[in-house]
C-alpha cells in the first residue's frame, strides 16, 4: 500500500460512515414501523346494489326469485357473516311474449339453520311452468336500491330412446354380466347449452304396515378401476357441453344396477318386503348461463390450480346474480311383476 493510500485512511474517521448508515437504518425502520401502525383494511368501500337469483323450470309448477343485497362483513371471515339481506321492498316480475307475471313475497323453510336461523325471504308464482324454448325476463324494481333485470331462454324437449339390446337386461338385469351396457340415445334441443344424465331404480319397501316409495340413483362410472362395481367409489355424470351433432349415447354398466339391487334386499331391506317398480332415465338441459355458472364455480377445482381469489360469475343488467333455466325430460321402463329382485 502506498504512502498516500495509507495518508487517505487516516484521515478519515472511520466511525462516521458507519454511524451515518445506523442513523439512516433506524430513520428508515421508525417510518415503516410507524407505517404498520397504520389500520390496514384492504376491503373497498361497498357500492351497494341488487343481487338476483332465479332459475326457472319445468320440473315444478312454481319459480322462484331470490333477491338480496350485497354485504360487507365487519371481520376478513364472509363465512362468519349471518345477517339477513333480503330486500322486501322489490316489484319482480317474468314477461314473455304471452304477458308478464308479477310475483308475491312469502317465505320457506330453511332446510339448513347451521348458518342462518331464519326462513328463506323469496318472490313466488303458482301456478307457472315455463313454456319448451320459450324466451323469459326477470325484472327487478326496489324504491332502494334501483333496478335489475335478467333474461334466459327455456331449453326445448329432449328426446329419449332406449336402445333395443338395453331391453333384456333391464328385464332382468341378475342374470347378465356385470359389464352389460345399459344404453339410450338421445336427441338435445337446439336451444340447450348443456347436459347432465341421470339414472334411477324406483321401488317400494314395506314400512311397519305403510308401503314407502324410494329411489336410488345408478353411478355412471367408478373413481378407480373396480371390477366389482361397489358403490363405494361411485361416480354420477357432470354437467357438460352438448355436442355438436346434437346428439349422445349414454350408457351404464349393468354391474351397478345389479349392486343396487341385492344391496337394497340384503342389506337395506333384508326383514321386509320390496317391490321394485320401474327405472328412469333422466336427461337434464340447461341454458347458457347456468352452464357458465356452474363451470365458473366448478372449473377451477383441480388438483393443479391454485387460486388466491374467488371467481364472480353475473348475468344481470343492474346488478349482479343470475337468470338461468334447465329442463327435465325422463323416459320410464317399466320392471315386468315378478322381477327377480323382488322379496
Amino acid at each position: 500500500m502506498s504512502a498516500r493510500t495509507r495518508w487517505n485512511l487516516s484521515g478519515v474517521s472511520r466511525g462516521r460512515p458507519a454511524t451515518f448508515v445506523v442513523l439512516i437504518t433506524g430513520a428508515l425502520m421508525s417510518a415503516w414501523i410507524t407505517g404498520c401502525n397504520e389500520p390496514f383494511d384492504p376491503r373497498s368501500p361497498l357500492d351497494q346494489q341488487l343481487v338476483v337469483y332465479s332459475i326457472l323450470t319445468n320440473d315444478r309448477d312454481v319459480q322462484f326469485v331470490r333477491v338480496n343485497s350485497n354485504y360487507m362483513p365487519s371481520g376478513f371471515d364472509p363465512n362468519a357473516y349471518n345477517g339477513d339481506n333480503s330486500v322486501r321492498d322489490a316489484l319482480v316480475t317474468i314477461s314473455w311474449s304471452g304477458g308478464t307475471l308479477t310475483l308475491r313475497d312469502t317465505v320457506l323453510a330453511r332446510p339448513d339453520t347451521t348458518r342462518y336461523d331464519y326462513p328463506i325471504y323469496v318472490y313466488a308464482i303458482k301456478p307457472f311452468t315455463p313454456a319448451r324454448g320459450g324466451a323469459y325476463q326477470v325484472f327487478v324494481q326496489s324504491r332502494s336500491l334501483g333496478t335489475a333485470s335478467g333474461s334466459t331462454v327455456v331449453p326445448g324437449v329432449a328426446s329419449i330412446t332406449l336402445a333395443d339390446a338395453s331391453v333384456p337386461i333391464l328385464t332382468d338385469p341378475l342374470k347378465f354380466g356385470k359389464a352389460a351396457a345399459v344404453e339410450y340415445n338421445v336427441v338435445f334441443s337446439t336451444s340447450a347449452r348443456a347436459y347432465t344424465t341421470q339414472l334411477y331404480i324406483y321401488y317400494d319397501v314395506l314400512k311397519g304396515s305403510r308401503w314407502m316409495e324410494e329411489r336410488t340413483e345408478v353411478p355412471s362410472s367408478s373413481s378407480i378401476w373396480d371390477t366389482t362395481y361397489s358403490l363405494q367409489w361411485a361416480q354420477y355424470p357432470a354437467l357438460v357441453v352438448c355436442p355438436d351433432s346434437r346428439k349422445a349415447t349414454v350408457d351404464y354398466a349393468n354391474g351397478f344396477v345389479k349392486t343396487i339391487i341385492t344391496d337394497i334386499g340384503s342389506s337395506q331391506y333384508p326383514d321386509t318386503h320390496v317391490i321394485f317398480k320401474w327405472i328412469v332415465f333422466v336427461v337434464v338441459q340447461t341454458d347458457q348461463n347456468l352452464f357458465g355458472y356452474y363451470k365458473n364455480v366448478r372449473g377451477y377445482r383441480d388438483p393443479q390450480s391454485i387460486r388466491l381469489d374467488q371467481p364472480q360469475y353475473s348475468k344481470i343488467d343492474g346488478g349482479i346474480g343470475l337468470v338461468g333455466a334447465y329442463t327435465l325430460d325422463s323416459l320410464v321402463f317399466v320392471l315386468p311383476e315378478k322381477f327377480d329382485g323382488n322379496q
